[in-house]
């Protein structure tokens, strides 16, 4: 029986599914939302991966890095523009609705660790601490999930146990902070103070996910090359406008 696998390009389509799922709140139940939410903690850690595989397989690192960095000022000046044309409590954030940027630091980091010079290494752990200052979209996660998966790149038990021990990392964290705000009497309350404030450990949930991409590029990974690019702010910006313009 062949075991069940998927390429490059459906794993992206998969992710940029669940993507739409997690910026739809606005129109379904908010116990939806709070399912959704849970469930897409997978999406911004999976492109990451991707950018990781990325930089092990392509022909220029630079030129990827340039490729990130202009797609997160292409979609920062977007987000400018659509804002002029939002109400103000359907406007997007210039970088905390970018996740570009994030990516494009996240590969900067990793290309100065593993670069020759010490220095450089120096400055790849101070952009990582200062990195994940919660400023960019998803950095404090998808940050350190980056550095962990170039650190273990290839080693499939290192990088499950890696991604464990920073899941149990959040789930502390988050959940230590939370808890007490929640009102513990009502399970509704608590799965819905877990689902908006203590999240993050959910990224976890990449872990199968993983373990199910065979890392081949499929027939049209050409031709699907830039989808990604193109699909994450061009959803946002609908989702934005058809909200601004249902939304009271």
């Amino acid at each position: 029986m062949q075991k069940l696998s998927y390429n490059r390009e459906t794993f992206k389509i998969i992710l940029m599914l669940l993507m739409v799922l997690d910026h739809i709140p606005e129109f379904i139940s908010p116990y939806w939302a709070d399912a959704f939410h849970i469930i897409t903690r997978v999406v911004a850690v999976g492109f990451g991966y991707l950018v990781i595989e990325g930089l092990h397989y392509t022909h220029s690192k630079k030129d990827y890095l340039l490729r990130l960095t202009g797609w997160g000022i292409f979609m920062g000046i977007g987000n400018f523009i659509m804002n002029q044309f939002l109400k103000p409590s359907y406007q997007m954030s210039i970088l905390g609705d970018n996740i570009f940027v994030t990516l494009a630091l996240g590969a900067a980091i990793v290309m100065l660790w593993n670069s020759a010079q010490r220095r450089n290494k120096y400055i790849a752990f101070a952009l990582l601490l200062v990195g994940c200052i919660p400023i960019l979209e998803g950095s404090y996660l998808l940050l350190p999930f980056m550095f962990i998966t170039s650190l273990t790149y290839g080693n499939v038990k290192q990088r499950d146990l890696s991604y464990l021990v920073l899941a149990v990392f959040f789930g502390i964290l988050e959940l230590s902070m939370s808890v007490p705000a929640m009102d513990t009497n009502s399970l509704l309350s608590i799965y819905d103070g877990i689902a908006m404030n203590a999240s993050s450990m959910f990224f976890i949930l990449i872990v199968p996910m993983l373990h199910l991409y065979n890392g081949t590029q499929g027939k049209l990974g050409r031709e699907m090359k830039y989808l990604f690019y193109v699909f994450y702010p061009a959803h946002l910006w609908i989702i934005h406008l058809v909200a601004n313009y249902l939304g009271k």
